[in-house]
C-alpha cells in the first residue's frame, strides 16, 4: 500500500513535455509510480481537473536571517515553493566574527531592506564559520527545504576586517585564506557562492557592499576554489543589474566588458554560473546582447544562465507601505490610526487640502534623511506610476498611469496618487516599474522567459519588506504567462512550469527534485489552474517586534507536498514541517 496517491491530475512534469493525465503514487517521501493506479493508499488526493506539478524551486531568496526565527517561510510558502535558496547577491551572515555582526546587519538592512531591529531580535548568532551556520540551520524544521550560498561580503569581512569595509584590495595572504574558506564552505554543503557588483547596493549607513570594487583576481580565486567540487553555482549580481533604479547605468561597452568578466569566472570555476538580467528603460534592447552572449558562451562549453524576473520590477506604494505623503505634518497627525480609519481621515476635504499643500517636515522623525530622499526622488517620477487595482494586473495599460489619469480627470498626479491610496479601506496600491516594463508592457519579459538559456528567479523572498512582495513571483509566473495575459503572447504551461521547477533544479544540481518521475522526491503542487492567482499586496505586522512586511498570498493550491507530506491544503497551512537543510553535493 502506498502512502499517498494523487489521482487523475493533468501532470506537467517539469521537463517541458506536454501535460498528460496520470495518477502519482508516493511511498516514503518518494514518487513510486506515475500512471494508472488501481492499488489503494493510506491517503488519496483527488486531482481531476487540476494540474500536478513539481514543487517550485526558488533560487533567489534572502531568508538568511528569517531561517533562524521562522519555520513557515512566507511569502514563498503560500506560493508553491518547496525549495528555497538564500545567500544571494553577496550578502548574508556567515562567516562572521562578533565585532562585525552589526556591520553585516547594516548591509542586509540597506541592500535588502530587512530592518536592523528585526535582525537584531531574530538572529541568535549561534555560529562563526559558514559550516557552523549550516549546522545551525540543520537543527531547524521548515515547511520547505532550504539551502544557502556562501556570500562574498561576509567572507571578505571575515578575512579582511575593516580593510574589507573600506574597500581595500585583497593581499596574496587574504586570497589564500579566502580560497581556504571557500573550499571549507563547499565541503560543508554550500549550494554555491554569490557576489555583487551593483553600485546601487549600499548598506543602511550608505556604504557600498564589500566586494563591489574587488579586483577580478579575487573573484577568480573564489572561482578556482570551487572547481574541484561536483556541485555549486556561482551567482552574481553584475554591474548594471540595478537597471534604472538610481541613475547609475553603465554604458553598453561596460556591460559587454562585464559579461566577458563573467565568462572568465565561469571558465575558472567550471561550474554553472547565473546572473541577474533585466530589460531597462535606458537601454531596452541591452538584455538581448547579454542573453545572446550567454548562449554563445554556452556553445563553447560553459554553463551561463541568465536569471529573469517574471514581471516588472519596482516598488509598491500604499498607506501601510511607503508613500510620498509620509512627511506631511497633517498626515503624521493621523499616521498612528489603523489603515481603514486613516484612509477615511484622509478623505476629509480639509485634511486632503492640507496634506497636498504642505511642505515635508523631518523634525523628530526617525530615519528622516532616508525618507526625504525617497520622497523627493519618487515625487519626480509620478508619470511612471500605475494604479494597481483589485484585479492585481501587473501589465496595466497606459490608462492606469498617473499622468494619464490626471489629464483625464483634471487633477494633478499627486492628487490621483492621494485619492487612490485613500480609497475605501486603504488597500489600493500604486506601483512603479523600474525594470522589465519597457514600452509600457511585458513583451521583453516574454522574450527573455521564452529563451531556452534563461531561468526564472528573483522573487527576493524575505527582502525589501516594505516596498515589494515579489515572493509571489512563482504563482504569477504560472497564472499570468500561461493563462491570464491579454496584451501579448503567452507561454505554454509546460514551459512556464519547467522554468520554475526542472530548470532551477538542474542549475543547482538538485537531481532528486524538479521533475515528476519514479524515484524523485515527492515535492509536488496540486493546482486549481482556473483559479490560481495572487491576492492584493497587504502589510502584515508579524515579524519580530511586530515589524511590518508586505505579503501577497497565492491561492488555488489544492495541496502542496514536501517529501511526501502535505504542507498546505486548500491554501491553508497544515502544520507539517518536513523541510530540512539541503547541503550541496549530498
Amino acid at each position: 500500500m502506498h502512502d499517498t496517491i494523487i489521482r487523475g491530475g493533468s501532470v506537467v512534469d517539469g521537463t517541458g513535455a506536454a501535460p498528460f493525465t496520470a495518477d502519482i503514487a508516493i511511498t516514503d517521501g518518494r514518487i513510486a509510480e506515475v500512471g494508472k493506479m488501481t492499488s489503494p493508499a493510506r491517503e488519496e488526493i483527488g486531482a481531476d481537473g487540476a494540474l500536478v506539478t513539481p514543487g517550485f524551486v526558488d533560487i533567489h531568496t534572502h531568508y538568511d536571517g528569517q531561517f533562524l526565527w521562522d519555520d513557515e517561510m512566507e511569502p514563498s510558502f503560500s506560493n508553491g515553493v518547496t525549495t528555497a535558496i538564500a545567500g544571494n547577491c553577496g550578502v548574508g551572515f556567515a562567516p562572521v566574527d562578533k565585532p562585525y555582526r552589526e556591520a553585516l546587519i547594516d548591509l542586509m538592512d540597506g541592500v535588502e531592506d530587512i530592518p536592523g531591529i528585526v535582525l537584531n531580535e531574530g538572529l541568535d548568532w549561534g555560529w562563526t564559520s559558514f559550516p557552523d551556520y549550516l549546522n545551525r540551520l540543520e537543527q531547524r524544521r521548515y515547511t520547505m527545504d532550504v539551502a544557502s550560498h556562501l556570500p562574498q561580503a561576509p567572507l571578505r569581512v571575515f578575512v579582511m576586517g575593516e580593510r574589507a569595509l573600506s574597500h581595500e584590495q585583497a593581499t596574496a595572504q587574504d586570497l589564500e585564506e579566502m580560497a581556504r574558506l571557500v573550499k571549507e564552505a563547499m565541503a560543508a554543503g554550500a549550494i554555491g557562492f554569490s557576489g555583487s557588483r551593483i553600485l546601487e547596493h549600499m548598506s543602511r549607513s550608505g556604504e557600498h557592499v564589500p566586494g563591489t570594487f574587488a579586483a577580478e583576481e579575487e573573484l577568480l580565486t573564489v572561482a578556482r576554489s570551487m572547481r574541484g567540487f561536483n556541485h555549486g553555482v556561482f551567482q552574481m549580481a553584475p554591474l548594471g543589474a540595478g537597471g534604472d533604479s538610481i541613475g547609475l547605468q553603465p554604458s553598453w561597452d561596460e556591460r559587454v566588458a562585464e559579461h566577458a568578466r563573467m565568462e572568465r569566472l565561469a571558465e575558472a570555476c567550471q561550474r554553472p554560473f547565473t546572473y541577474i538580467v533585466h530589460s531597462s528603460n535606458h537601454e531596452p534592447e541591452e538584455w538581448r546582447m547579454l542573453v545572446d552572449a550567454s548562449a554563445k558562451a554556452n556553445e563553447r562549453g560553459l554553463q551561463i544562465v541568465p536569471q529573469i524576473a517574471a514581471r516588472g520590477l519596482g516598488f509598491l506604494f500604499g498607506l501601510d507601505a511607503f508613500h510620498i505623503f509620509v512627511l506631511k505634518p497633517s498626515y503624521r497627525e493621523i499616521a498612528h490610526l489603523p489603515r481603514a480609519e486613516r484612509a477615511a481621515a484622509m478623505r476629509d476635504p480639509a485634511r486632503r487640502k492640507a496634506i497636498l499643500s504642505e511642505e515635508n517636515s523631518t523634525e523628530g522623525y526617525p530615519q528622516a534623511d532616508r525618507l526625504l530622499l525617497m520622497v523627493s526622488r519618487f515625487g519626480t517620477m509620478l508619470q511612471k506610476f500605475y494604479v494597481l487595482d483589485e484585479r492585481v494586473d501587473y501589465e496595466p495599460d497606459e490608462s492606469a498611469r498617473l499622468d494619464i489619469l490626471a489629464a483625464n480627470t483634471g487633477r494633478t498626479m499627486e492628487e490621483v496618487f492621494y485619492d487612490t491610496i485613500a480609497t475605501g479601506d486603504g488597500r489600493c496600491t500604486v506601483v512603479n516599474f523600474l525594470m522589465n516594463y519597457t514600452h509600457g508592457n511585458l513583451d521583453s519579459v516574454h522574450d527573455m522567459l521564452a529563451d531556452p538559456n534563461t531561468v526564472s528567479g528573483l522573487g527576493d523572498g524575505g527582502a525589501h519588506l516594505a516596498v515589494i512582495c515579489d515572493g509571489s513571483m512563482p504563482t504569477f509566473h504560472l497564472s499570468f504567462w500561461s493563462r491570464d495575459r491579454s496584451r501579448g503572447p503567452k507561454l505554454p504551461v509546460e514551459q512556464t512550469v519547467r522554468k520554475i521547477t526542472g530548470k532551477p533544479a538542474w542549475l543547482y544540481g538538485l537531481s532528486d527534485r524538479g521533475t515528476i518521475a519514479p524515484g524523485k522526491r515527492a515535492d509536488l503542487n496540486v493546482i486549481d489552474f482556473d483559479n490560481i492567482g495572487i491576492d492584493m499586496p497587504e502589510m502584515r505586522f508579524d515579524l519580530p517586534l511586530g515589524s511590518p512586511r508586505l505579503l501577497q498570498d497565492g491561492r488555488g493550491y489544492l495541496a502542496t507536498l514536501v517529501n511526501g507530506e502535505v504542507t498546505r491544503r486548500h491554501d491553508a497551512d497544515t502544520g507539517a514541517r518536513p523541510g530540512r537543510l539541503v547541503r550541496g553535493g549530498r
